[in-house]
């Protein structure tokens, strides 16, 4: 504990001295349940284990164009200090921006991580991945109720016992906004993703050339290997259509509707796989002050027409750990790669009266399966100081009970 008190000391100087234009510091210290077996325990906490936390904080610092952001965890592990999301975003100029650093995804950006069961193809599940890329957005004269978004990015994932190389991260994604009549917009996107190169102890070292990135890039077909009928794709190719559908209403009231579709193969990027995704509908402040959130996961059709369609989703045979970083899924962790299934998740957040709370639960559809659910209730005691207590099920039926502490200073 006394490892806590000086980063926070350490932290709160150097956030004082800063001479920028906005800051931002929010550190929390919360009671987590030891067993396993707690779903909302084991995952979608970027990659770490809740039980193990003692201490974590988020610093936001803004200075011209350039912006800093920095997400670090205590564990109580010998009171070890893990950087999560943590980068540097730097304006080029209007619409475009270079980010440098480990963080999640410059997509989907109408996507409320805090609600939802995760994000088909990059959620908080795992911790964020070390990437290099640029975003922009596109408007023309002419067409002032279309722009653009768009992005590439080159990342990389890490050595370990299967990756004697590690191998990189190919992202790119391009979406058309279209603003409509009457306060709706309508958002359809496209998210490619490709792990390629890097050395595997069953195939060695595969191809990492320049000419090879291109052919990821347009994701070309690479040489043809043993026992396969035809040549595949250089490395492995992951990604989704992306559709968002957003309407204002009067006040600040809105709904989004959204559908993510997700694709492994020219097959099921022209929805072979049928209905295959993650389906959502937000409501925001049709109740004061209160989001709600419904989202349907489907991945029954990834074997629908073998085999033609017969995906395996997040595994790959060369990269056999799948679509996923540190030993978690980078995408949905709901998503099982031999095993299909349906889930329905709910999540809301709010104010009730001097009380916010957070709600969320999902349970497997047309099976045995119990809920599992997560709910907390915090009050500010001033305008620095939050207390909180919360609760969670395991799979044993069994009920934790916590408590948290949160200060924020800007």
């Amino acid at each position: 504990m006394s490892e806590i008190l000086k980063f926070l000391l350490v932290s709160f100087l150097i956030f004082d001295e800063l001479n920028s234009q906005e800051n931002n510091f929010l550190a929390e210290i919360k009671s987590s349940p030891h067993e396993s077996g707690f779903w909302w325990n084991d995952y979608n906490n970027y990659g770490l284990d809740l039980s193990k936390i003692n201490f974590s904080s988020k610093i936001n610092i803004i200075r011209g164009n350039v912006t800093y952001f920095s997400q670090i965890f205590i564990l109580d592990d010998k009171v070890n200090l893990r950087f999560k999301e943590t980068y540097l975003k730097i304006s080029i100029k209007n619409n475009t921006f270079l980010k440098i650093g480990k963080y999640y995804r410059d997509f989907s950006n109408y996507f409320n991580d805090d609600l939802s069961s995760g994000h088909f193809l990059i959620s908080r599940n795992s911790s964020p991945m070390p990437k290099i890329g640029i975003v922009s957005n596109k408007t023309f004269k002419k067409f002032r109720k279309l722009d653009f978004d768009y992005g590439i990015a080159h990342g990389q994932f890490k050595k370990d016992d299967f990756y004697l190389e590690a191998p990189f991260l190919h992202e790119k994604f391009l979406y058309m906004n279209i603003d409509l009549k009457q306060n709706k917009k309508l958002s359809i996107g496209i998210v490619h993703e490709a792990i390629w190169a890097g050395e595997t102890q069953e195939l060695g070292k595969l191809p990492s050339s320049f000419k090879d990135y291109l052919k990821v890039f347009i994701s070309a077909d690479g040489p043809l290997l043993e026992g396969e009928p035809h040549p595949n794709a250089l490395g492995s190719h992951v990604g989704i259509w992306d559709f968002n559908f957003n309407k204002k209403y009067e006040g600040d009231r809105s709904i989004k509707l959204y559908y993510q579709h997700y694709f492994e193969d020219t097959s099921s990027l022209r929805f072979a796989n049928k209905t295959d995704g993650l389906w959502g509908a937000e409501l925001i402040n049709f109740l004061p002050k209160t989001n709600f959130l419904v989202e349907y996961i489907n991945t029954k059709n990834a074997w629908s027409d073998p085999p033609y369609q017969r995906d395996y989703y997040y595994w790959n045979y060369q990269y056999k750990l799948g679509w996923s970083y540190e030993n978690n899924a980078l995408g949905n962790p709901l998503v099982k790669a031999f095993k299909l299934g349906e889930f329905l998740h709910l999540g809301s957040k709010g104010e009730i009266s001097e009380y916010h709370y957070d709600l969320r639960i999902l349970r497997k559809i047309n099976a045995h399966d119990n809920f599992k659910y997560t709910f907390s209730i915090n009050k500010n005691i001033n305008n620095r100081l939050k207390v909180g207590v919360y609760t969670m099920n395991s799979s044993s039926k069994s009920n934790f009970y916590g408590i948290s502490f949160s200060t924020f200073f800007k």
